[in-house]
């Protein structure tokens, strides 16, 4: 879902007048630590999904140490304000994440209801170490993924509270952005 966001965002910014040019001068911090991240969590999934046995035993702590690249690299950039909600998402995300011995716990009934039924397999896999099956011994549950977004939206998914925040810290952050270059102008 932040891939749309982030593309909706840069296009409501074009439509507002800012410029793409205005995002290079937002004073982000530890960048390189956002790419590690999202490099670890794309290889747990790439590797989960292929059924690699070799992060049953690392995967988790992986994915925890994604998490914690993504706070030390907000924490940089606090001062700006979409970056704080995007932290708060993250946030929430990893406390859920922790609770529930590292794997974010997806309900089975909205998977049903985003036709995303051929995922139960994968979330039983020791290999794929990114979610599990929401359960009732699962701790947090209100902030786990249990918001179906079906069809007709165009890429199904189930979310969670704290990627719902971390979109509106994207749109945010995008907007902030983009706005800086039209007060320049301005």
């Amino acid at each position: 879902m932040l891939l749309e966001v982030m593309f909706a965002s840069l296009v409501i910014g074009i439509l507002r007048g800012g410029k793409l040019t205005g995002l290079a001068d937002l004073p982000l911090e530890k960048v390189g630590l956002v790419i590690m991240a999202f490099l670890i969590q794309y290889s747990l999934v790439f590797f989960g999904e292929g059924g690699y046995n070799l992060f049953s035993n690392w995967g988790v702590y992986l994915h925890i140490l994604s998490y914690l690249l993504l706070l030390i690299a907000i924490w940089y950039s606090r001062n700006i304000r979409g970056m704080k909600i995007i932290g708060l998402g993250v946030l929430v995300n990893f406390i859920v994440i922790l609770s529930n011995g590292g794997r974010m716990p997806v309900s089975v009934e909205a998977l049903s209801r985003t036709g995303l039924d051929e995922m139960l397999p994968l979330l039983t896999s020791k290999a794929y170490v990114i979610h599990t099956i929401l359960t009732p011994d699962s701790r947090l549950k209100l902030f786990s993924d249990i918001i179906p977004l079906p069809p007709p939206y165009p890429r199904p998914r189930v979310l969670s509270i704290g990627d719902i925040i971390m979109a509106v810290g994207v749109f945010v952050l995008i907007q902030q952005g983009m706005k800086s270059n039209i007060q320049k102008r301005g």
